[in-house]
């Protein structure tokens, strides 16, 4: 064998094995950096509301190197595989991670144009106030109800979540009440009085004492709510741009038995 091919293959062969050293050295090295120490200070200082003592200090270090350790195992034995929870967690984890590098935050024009085009996300909704008077379907019939307005003496039936409702919503409303309910006061602009509308229960006289209509607040006055809602949208799309590209390098098969045509 030529000289040379055997010096090649000697530093070949000492820079594997050099290589090979480090990184075993690092698998089995736990170095506990002071950024590492300083999180887990201010980690104690939001928990206690007050920084660790000597001894304390030291505990916290010990966990931190007992936790190190038992990861490092764990990953050795594979115990990863297959987790669902772990599996849960990495992709949280480094969709966190492509959100944050993948979004700025926006100027003023930006999050005004954005704004423009998503008005209807930032609608403030329709509110009312009213109280009602019962009566069951199960016992009652609408014309003992009609009879009620002009005989007060007939006795109105017990309702489960109360008498008075102020400032709420219509899906508030079409959750308590029910879609035909709800319906009814959607499309009222006046305070009324003595209005008979039913709902899932059964029917209700209802007095109407305040109605606050729909509005698009004020740009300036959103601005903190509509920079969170951006950031959002903006990260959901990074993400899945960043998915998609990434299927298109697999090899995607499906069980025969559930294939699409």
């Amino acid at each position: 064998m030529p000289t040379k091919i055997i010096i090649f293959l000697s530093i070949a062969l000492i820079l594997y094995l050099f290589d090979w050293f480090l990184n075993n050295d690092d698998e089995n090295t736990i170095y506990v950096s002071s950024n590492d120490i300083d999180f887990l200070v201010s980690t104690w200082n939001d928990q206690m509301q007050r920084p660790p003592n000597e001894e304390e200090l030291k505990t916290i270090i010990e966990n931190f190197i007992q936790n190190e350790v038992l990861y490092r195992e764990a990953l050795n034995l594979n115990l990863d595989r297959g987790d669902i929870i772990v599996k849960r967690r990495l992709i949280q984890k480094l969709g966190f991670l492509k959100q944050e590098e993948g979004v700025k935050i926006p100027n003023n024009n930006e999050l005004k144009k954005f704004f423009d085009e998503n008005k209807d996300d930032f609608m403030i909704p329709k509110r009312l106030s009213f109280d009602h008077i019962f009566f069951s379907k199960e016992s009652r019939s609408i014309e003992e109800v009609e009879q009620y307005l002009v005989d007060k003496n007939i006795k109105s039936d017990p309702f489960l979540l109360g008498k008075n409702f102020s400032d709420k919503t219509i899906r508030q409303i079409q959750r308590d009440f029910g879609d035909k309910f709800a319906a009814a006061l959607e499309n009222i602009t006046m305070l009324k009085s003595n209005l008979i509308i039913e709902s899932i229960y059964g029917w209700h006289i209802v007095n109407i004492s305040n109605i606050e209509n729909s509005y698009l607040p004020e740009f300036n006055s959103i601005k903190d709510k509509l920079l969170d809602s951006y950031l959002l949208v903006k990260k959901d799309e990074v993400l899945k741009k960043y998915t998609e590209e990434l299927i298109k390098s697999y090899d995607v098969s499906l069980s025969k038995k559930y294939s699409f045509d």
